[in-house]
């Protein structure tokens, strides 16, 4: 879920339905039902980004209320602002919400009850991820790792960049001094592997594999194996904002939204009446 995260959060699973927002024509969020897909959606006039799902809940950062933290009785359909702050790559874990604040670049958690919103790493953070109960963020000085609480802060590589992935022990980044080179940090052994040839504009995980648009040739995705090597193009159509659920990568193109199945076969357009169409 992280390199969703990463990509905007803007594309999520919640049962058999999708929530997705548009980043086109701004219209809102919207509540499509997969298994019926001729239904009409359920509309919300709220553009959501990075949606973390909890049970019946929705946390997201609300682009029409100044990047506010929101949330969202899923179903209730009622929508309440918990906090009025710009957060960016929000992310919960268990009963807190990291995020960083958008206009201070630093990295605050707050907890679901409203008690706390304790400011963690008091340096500029351009991204972060938890994996195995640590953080790990992207700084202007390089990537640095630490408990939850920000505490025990640590130097694990001087690479800049934008972004972190992480697919098994593998730290997954485009090199913002190498042309966004797609870059892959080994946490067990330190190894970095340079992946020539694959300069990243969007990244995203299955767990298994990275998808990535690659600038190098027009945008289009690629599929990685971050263990074994190799890269393969699976889709020709320039993309932008990869998310990956369970066995499908949803992408944009010209800000229109698209769905590929992770076993191959054509990208279907996706309508916010829940239909796809063939391209």
């Amino acid at each position: 879920m992280n390199g969703n995260l990463l990509s905007g959060g803007l594309v999520m699973k919640a049962g058999e339905s999708l929530l997705i927002t548009d980043i086109k024509n701004y219209t809102g969020t919207y509540f499509v039902d997969l298994d019926h897909p001729h239904a009409a959606p359920i509309h919300y006039e709220g553009l959501f980004w990075f949606m973390n799902e909890a049970g019946n809940f929705l946390y997201y950062s609300d682009q029409l209320k100044g990047n506010a933290l929101c949330k969202l009785d899923i179903e209730q359909q009622k929508e309440e602002l918990l906090l009025d702050k710009p957060c960016y790559q929000l992310l919960r874990h268990e009963d807190c919400l990291y995020y960083i604040h958008e206009e201070e670049h630093r990295l605050y958690c707050y907890t679901t009850n409203g008690k706390r919103n304790t400011r963690l790493i008091d340096e500029h953070v351009d991204s972060f991820l938890m994996y195995e109960g640590l953080l790990y963020c992207a700084t202007p000085r390089g990537i640095i790792r630490s408990t939850e609480s920000g505490g025990q802060r640590e130097s694990i590589s001087g690479m800049v960049t934008t972004g972190l992935i992480m697919v098994g022990d593998i730290l997954a980044c485009a090199d913002k001094k190498n042309r966004h080179c797609l870059t892959l940090l080994d946490l067990k052994t330190n190894d970095t592997t340079v992946m020539n040839g694959i300069d990243v504009a969007s990244i995203s995980t299955d767990g298994r594999y990275i998808y990535c648009a690659n600038r190098l040739n027009g945008n289009s995705i690629y599929r990685i194996d971050p263990v074994h090597g190799g890269s393969i193009r699976i889709c020709g159509m320039s993309a932008d904002y990869l998310h990956v659920l369970e066995n499908d990568l949803y992408f944009c193109n010209g800000r229109e939204w698209h769905r590929l199945s992770l076993f191959g076969g054509e990208a279907e357009t996706i309508s916010y009446t829940g239909r796809y169409s063939h391209e």
